[in-house]
């Protein structure tokens, strides 16, 4: 198994920048919550993703899913699994500076303000929206999910994960 490339991020905090490449968490890599980033951050390219796969642990016996993700994704690692970066890069979300934006994921009371929003979608039927209350994709963790053909109102409590994929906008609805 050959560990990816590891670098120190021009962002926040001297966050570690972790490249393509196999890891084992615990070892290579601390455990905790991770943002994955394709290379083309600029949400021009809405062909631009990144990929994961990650696994049980080590011995690439038990995958727990293989994950794609526009412009980026959060991710929980825990002790003794086995990330592999495909295409882009992780670095801890919690220096990752996510701001929000129309595609993506964030994590209320962390990368937007928690409270309702409306999504309109870039065209009918393009694109979704994704509740979680964890980020370790299983499916237990989802509390809602829809596709989007017209503008919905979504409320998002702190902590709760929001996932946007090819939403034309979203702005906070006044309380």
């Amino acid at each position: 198994m050959e560990t990816g490339e590891r670098k120190r991020a021009e962002s926040s905090e001297d966050a570690v920048v972790y490249g393509p490449g196999s890891y084992v968490i615990g070892e290579d890599i601390l455990p905790g919550e991770y943002a994955v980033f394709t290379e083309d951050t600029s949400e021009q390219n809405a062909y631009s993703t990144c990929t994961i796969t990650l696994y049980k642990d080590d011995t690439d016996a038990r995958r727990i899913g293989t994950f794609q993700f526009q412009h980026h994704g959060l991710i929980s690692l825990y002790k003794g699994q086995h990330l592999v970066i495909t295409k882009g890069y992780a670095v801890e979300a919690d220096r990752a500076g996510i701001t929000p934006g129309t595609t993506g994921m964030y994590k209320a009371g962390r990368d937007m303000e928690p409270g309702t929003y409306r999504i309109t979608p870039l065209t009918s039927g393009s694109g979704y929206y994704a509740l979680y209350n964890d980020v370790r994709y299983y499916y237990d963790y989802i509390d809602e999910y829809a596709a989007l053909f017209e503008p919905v109102t979504v409320n998002i409590a702190n902590g709760q994960y929001l996932e946007l994929f090819d939403a034309g906008s979203i702005e906070r609805v006044p309380d």
